[in-house]
């Protein structure tokens, strides 16, 4: 497998510190990234069998570990980073914020699985303290739930991720039903209850990586006006970041997009 490529970040290879470690956890460690590295880019859920050496570790470098492999076995390649990288700096795509975060979408075997180990990867990514790796995962976390809800909601349909256009199609039809201005949003956006884990990938976000020199502003803008139109409420944050990815502002009082 090609080593995962950050925008903006080092490498996960580069942030795994084995000599921080000693005995039976580095020999586990170095076990684990060979089996990673080994990971091929057609079988993604492979991934899944190197978590056998970590799991019972909890140091920086066995999160880091663990959060890699849930978020490569979810579908997360290098490719597909350059393609969300590609999508940010499109200024033909109407969307691009919310592009980026849906192309970035773990989709193993399939979205419902992606989206539960988007969740699975998060715990481990926050607790590595690796800021690149927080800014990512909250990427992925807000991404997938995106992704997952523009199949349910009316009109919805299956993204095809090579295509631009597909991209463009359906995150704006999931914008115009999550996020519309002056009324509500469709109740297939929030059937599931999850936009509290949207909203808490937003106050990550904007805890762990927005308030670094290295911020990418053009998505920790719509996070910082979120956080700060919905306040610590997870609810009332996640649907603020649906309405400043689609261009528009939040308002507290009306709870809508305006």
């Amino acid at each position: 497998m090609k080593k995962l490529m950050f925008t903006g970040f080092a490498t996960l290879s580069s942030v795994i510190l084995l000599s921080c470690t000693s005995g039976q956890e580095m020999d586990d460690l170095a076990k684990a990234q060979k089996c990673l590295d080994e990971v091929p880019q057609s079988s993604p859920a492979s991934a899944d069998a190197c978590l056998q050496y970590v799991e019972k570790y909890s140091s920086q470098q066995a999160n880091i570990l663990k959060c890699s492999i849930y978020m490569t076995s979810g579908g997360l390649m290098e490719s597909k980073i350059v393609d969300a990288y590609k999508a940010l700096k499109d200024n033909t795509q109407t969307n691009k914020e919310a592009a980026y975060m849906v192309i970035l979408s773990l989709d193993k075997p399939d979205v419902d699985s992606g989206y539960s180990k988007a969740k699975n990867a998060d715990e481990f990514c926050q607790a590595s303290g690796v800021s690149g790796l927080r800014y990512l995962s909250g990427i992925i976390v807000a991404g997938t739930y995106m992704r997952k809800v523009a199949e349910a909601v009316p009109g919805g349909a299956a993204i095809d991720l090579s295509d631009p256009n597909s991209v463009n199609t359906v995150v704006n039809n999931l914008l115009q039903q999550c996020a519309p201005a002056g009324s509500d949003p469709d109740p297939a956006c929030f059937a599931d209850g999850e936009i509290n884990t949207l909203g808490t990938a937003v106050v990550n976000l904007a805890n762990s990586f927005c308030g670094t020199q290295g911020a990418d502003q053009a998505v920790c803008s719509d996070v910082r006006s979120a956080l700060e139109q919905a306040g610590a409420n997870t609810a009332d944050t996640g649907q603020a970041i649906l309405c400043y990815l689609s261009g528009k502002t939040y308002d507290p009082v009306s709870q809508q997009c305006q």
